[in-house]
């Protein structure tokens, strides 16, 4: 058993927990672009964007995030109807906003 020291501070043995931090952080501030993005449907910045939280959501254990965020990509090089990009659009701010909360 170890010392009642270590149970109660254990410590992390997960490499990846400050890039995960840093990705959460960033995410944060990429909501705020998301958010603005709804006025000005549709846009490549936004398919940048998309593509980028994809592909760094998954790599970093944020499979739900990732896979909205690819969902809105495809719908947007597809140049789906601007009423499916939308509902994808807040489908991924609603699952960042879930994951920050």
């Amino acid at each position: 058993m170890p010392p009642p020291f270590i149970q109660e501070h254990p410590i992390s043995t997960d490499p990846f927990a400050p890039l995960r931090q840093r990705f959460l952080t960033r995410c944060a501030g990429q909501l705020a672009e998301l958010q603005a993005a709804r006025e000005a449907l549709p846009g490549s910045n936004l398919t940048k964007l998309a593509h980028s939280l994809a592909g760094a959501a998954g790599t970093f254990g944020f499979a739900e995030i990732s896979v909205r965020a690819s969902a809105l990509e495809t719908l947007l090089i597809e140049q789906a109807e601007s009423g499916d990009v939308r509902a994808a659009l807040d489908a991924l701010v609603a699952e960042i906003e879930r994951t920050l909360a």
